[in-house]
């Protein structure tokens, strides 16, 4: 890091690479672009370290950094990768892009060649405009962050639902909701990234599966609930969050699944719902995770995608002060060979699904097919190996609990749901809810899986989609 902050120094626009004994290596530089705008609060910065030597094949990603906000240019970055992956006579080059709100503000345009050894140059990374693309003026501001935001909301079948959100600087968000009135501790955690978007601004709060939420900004710190299409929601109950005077930070326990990775004697992980690397601690079950990261990974320092349950805590950094996000691994659930933070449109329909580890769309409820109301998640669930745990989403509201299989017998303990009422889809949700509470027996048929109480008669129908 030393050697980064020189380069910084004495070269402006140079990439310069620093490797350890261990084979962890950084690669620091910095980009700018020759247009005198300023950039919107929320964009982002991302800098790639590719391994471009097959022309007929796509990049492969070494490394990559992200600066989340971007501020302003120069971006200054520094990518970490493992040096014993860099292998004699391939060509490696690195590329920068500023995204706002997912679209392309700014890219390099040419490659940028690095890790050519002694006769590496410095390098000047340019920024481009992307074609066509308008700077997007200055929006409302959320005030100083972290926050905390509180507010007990209306709920279908209980006195509440107490929300606490918090926004962090980083454009990530923690989010508990508790059920009030029932006599067992029911609450749901989520993290996301938050983005202020619209006109007049909104707050959207994304985990990179569905709709977003919505709230408007309005006077005195207080957030404002939308609906799915950003109207106000017509109703005498409350339904507005309220600024704290101080943040107070929760620790949410969620399930995690990204790209995991064990170099120079320290784990880290990239959630997808946040899109950022967080250092993961050496406690709780970890150990589990490290030893099935080394039986997976194909060599050292290798990405591997995984999922865990686990706690978002704020501990201290292993270097500098403060404190920072950091994964507490409460239980390991499995590595998921070749899986990304995306999803097919459909697997082969060759090739016979599993039932475990699928995610199970449902298509069919008896023998009437399924609707999916507009700006709701699709009804589907994943069936976990680990801690035979299922989780999915009913239609409106998310779904958890445990099953027993056994040969071609299948039954669902007590599933748990949320409790939020939508104006679609209730009476869809109520009946697959039953259902499931009534299944016996499974079969697979290629790529459908159908499910059957215990006389035989069909429940439920579903199809695979291969997560990648």
């Amino acid at each position: 890091m030393i050697g980064a902050k020189i380069c910084q120094a004495i070269v402006p626009l140079c990439i310069a690479a620093f490797a350890s004994a261990a084979g962890a290596a950084t690669l620091a530089g910095s980009a700018f672009y020759r247009e005198r705008i300023a950039l919107p609060p929320d964009a982002v910065f991302e800098a790639t370290l590719e391994d471009v030597s097959r022309a007929d094949a796509p990049a492969v990603l070494l490394g990559r950094a992200r600066l989340v906000p971007a501020g302003q240019p120069p971006f200054h970055f520094t990518i970490e990768y493992d040096a014993a992956a860099v292998q004699p006579g391939h060509r490696y080059t690195v590329r920068a892009t500023v995204h706002h709100e997912g679209r392309l503000m700014f890219t390099t345009d040419r490659s940028y060649p690095v890790l050519q050894g002694a006769s590496d140059a410095p390098l000047q990374l340019m920024l481009r405009m992307a074609g066509g693309h308008a700077v997007p003026a200055p929006r409302a501001s959320l005030g100083p962050l972290p926050a905390s935001f509180e507010g007990v909301l209306p709920c279908a079948d209980c006195s509440g639902t107490r929300w606490h959100l918090d926004l962090l600087g980083d454009h990530s968000y923690r989010l508990r909701i508790a059920y009030e009135g029932k006599p067992e501790d029911r609450h749901f955690d989520e993290i996301g990234t938050w983005s202020l978007a619209g006109k007049p601004a909104e707050l959207r709060l994304s985990t990179g599966q569905g709709q977003p939420q919505r709230f408007a900004l309005a006077a005195g710190g207080t957030l404002d609930k939308l609906d799915a299409d950003g109207k106000p929601i017509p109703s005498t109950l409350n339904h507005s969050l309220t600024r704290l005077p101080a943040a107070a930070l929760i620790e949410p326990v969620v399930n995690l699944t990204g790209f995991y990775r064990y170099m120079a004697d320290a784990g880290t992980i990239e959630p997808c719902a946040i899109g950022k690397r967080l250092p993961v601690a050496t406690e709780g079950d970890n150990a589990a995770l490290e030893r099935a990261y080394a039986g997976a990974r194909k060599e050292a320092g290798a990405l591997v995608f995984v999922s865990v349950e686990a706690r978002i805590a704020d501990r201290p950094p292993m270097e500098g002060k403060g404190l920072r996000p950091t994964v507490v691994v409460e239980r390991f659930n499995t590595v998921m060979a070749g899986g990304t933070c995306a999803r097919h449109e459909q697997p082969s329909p060759l090739a016979a699904a599993t039932l475990q580890e699928t995610y199970w769309r449902l298509t069919h409820l008896g023998t009437v097919p399924v609707e999916k109301p507009a700006q709701q998640p699709e009804p589907h669930f994943v069936l976990h190996t680990e801690g035979a745990r299922v989780s999915g989403s009913a239609g409106c509201n998310r779904l958890t609990g445990g099953y027993t299989l056994k040969g071609d017998e299948l039954s669902f303990g007590r599933v748990a749901s949320t409790m939020m009422a939508c104006v679609e889809g209730m009476e869809q949700e109520q009946r697959f809810l039953a259902a499931l509470a009534e299944v016996r027996h499974w079969r697979i048929e290629g790529q459908r899986l159908v499910l059957r109480d215990a006389k035989g008669a069909t429940l439920a129908r579903f199809e695979a989609v291969a997560l990648r």
